[in-house]
């Protein structure tokens, strides 16, 4: 199987909001880091990526925790924004739905880490 995170991670670095936003499905959401909205479907997807790459964006995977079958994959952990030289420690979750041979992101949850870890 591909590595779905990493393909994802690729197109992020290639700075073009609509190879982004088409590896979403149709009915895709986003919640993405940095904005307060929700975004369903791949127009409103593709406006947060369009506005989100006015700034020159990287991302480097820290951690990622996977589960895989045939139809449905889940990948979670750690990344690092890069955004006009500022790092931004997050955290992600996506689930990728398999559609006839093609993968899509169908859920994508990005956020800030807290300042502070208040379990420990």
């Amino acid at each position: 199987m591909i590595d779905l995170l990493n393909s994802w991670v690729e197109k992020i670095k290639t700075n073009d909001a609509a190879q982004v936003a088409d590896m979403y499905h149709t009915d895709g959401l986003l919640l993405g880091t940095f904005s307060n909205s929700e975004r369903k479907g791949q127009r409103l997807i593709l406006n947060y990526f369009e506005n989100l790459f006015s700034s020159q964006v990287d991302v480097t995977v820290i951690t990622k925790h996977e589960y895989k079958s045939d139809s449905i994959s889940t990948s979670s952990g750690l990344y690092d924004f890069e955004v006009n030289g500022l790092i931004i420690k997050a955290r992600f979750s996506f689930v990728f739905l398999k559609i006839e041979e093609d993968w899509k992101i169908l859920t994508h949850h990005s956020s800030v880490l807290p300042n502070e870890d208040k379990t420990q």
